[in-house]
This record gives C-alpha cells, sequence and structure tokens, in this order.
C-alpha cells in the first residue's frame, strides 16, 4: 500500500523562533500607511499552494491605508484594538475578532493613538506577490 502523502506536499510547521526570525516587510511610501507585516506562508519561499499567510502589525496611531484586492481576504485579531473599515463602514475590532473581506472590497486599519493591533492575513493565493494592492487617493478626515 502507497502513503497517502505520495504526490502531495508535506505539510509546513513554523515555530516561534521561525517566526520571530522572519523578513519584516512595510510599503516603501507612507502615504499607504505604516503597517508592517511577516509573510509566513507563501510560495516560492515555502511549499504551499493555495493560501498565502502573514501576521501585520498597526502601530499606535497608524494606519494600512484604504486599499482592494482582487482576492478575498480574512483577517483574525490576534492582540490590541483598532477600526477596520471595509466599503466605507467602519468597524471596532478587538483580540479574537474575525473578519472576511470580500474581493475588490475597499479596506484598510487605523489605530488611535492608545492603540495598536496584530493581524493574522489569509489568501486564496498561493503567491502574495500575487496579491495586487490598489491604493484609494488619500481623502481628508472629517470632509
Amino acid at each position: 500500500m502507497e502513503p497517502m502523502t505520495q504526490g502531495r506536499r508535506p505539510g509546513v510547521i513554523m515555530h516561534k523562533p521561525v517566526v520571530s526570525a522572519l523578513q519584516i516587510d512595510s510599503f516603501g511610501d507612507t502615504k499607504f500607511g505604516n503597517v508592517t507585516w511577516q509573510t509566513l506562508l507563501s510560495k516560492p519561499t515555502t511549499s504551499t499552494e493555495s493560501m498565502s499567510v502573514g501576521i501585520a502589525v498597526c502601530p499606535s496611531g497608524g494606519s494600512l491605508a484604504l486599499h482592494q484586492h482582487m482576492q478575498a481576504e480574512v483577517y483574525y485579531v490576534l492582540d490590541g484594538s483598532g477600526e477596520v473599515e471595509i466599503d466605507g463602514e467602519r468597524h471596532r475590532v478587538t483580540e479574537g475578532a474575525m473578519l472576511w473581506i470580500p474581493g475588490d472590497a475597499v479596506h484598510g486599519v487605523f489605530c488611535g493613538p492608545d492603540e495598536s493591533l496584530r493581524w493574522l492575513y489569509v489568501f486564496s493565493e498561493d503567491c502574495f506577490s500575487n496579491v495586487v494592492y490598489r491604493f484609494q487617493p488619500m481623502r481628508q478626515e472629517g470632509l
């Protein structure tokens, strides 16, 4: 009898020391926000298929500017608090909140001066670089 895993990729397990050592990325231009992220699963770095996963951090007073991308996305808030805007509606989120963001929905993340937010994000896309962020024109708060 042949093993059931023949022809399939092996699972991926990353323990905290490996995750902690992963590269921290950010957008080159602060007009897109000052969120940082670590990509945990994405081809070709990991032998995963059909999913990209990472951890993002929005610092105190920070943001991930309003944007959209073709792929739907899931957020799971690991810790902290802040607001996530989806298609013009802001939602307060705290640790343990889960959000599903439809593909092409305009969304962003915002933290006040006394808050920060750390969340796990998941895309149904084998390579994170295939997720094309389309940022919205800057808008003035209160206008």
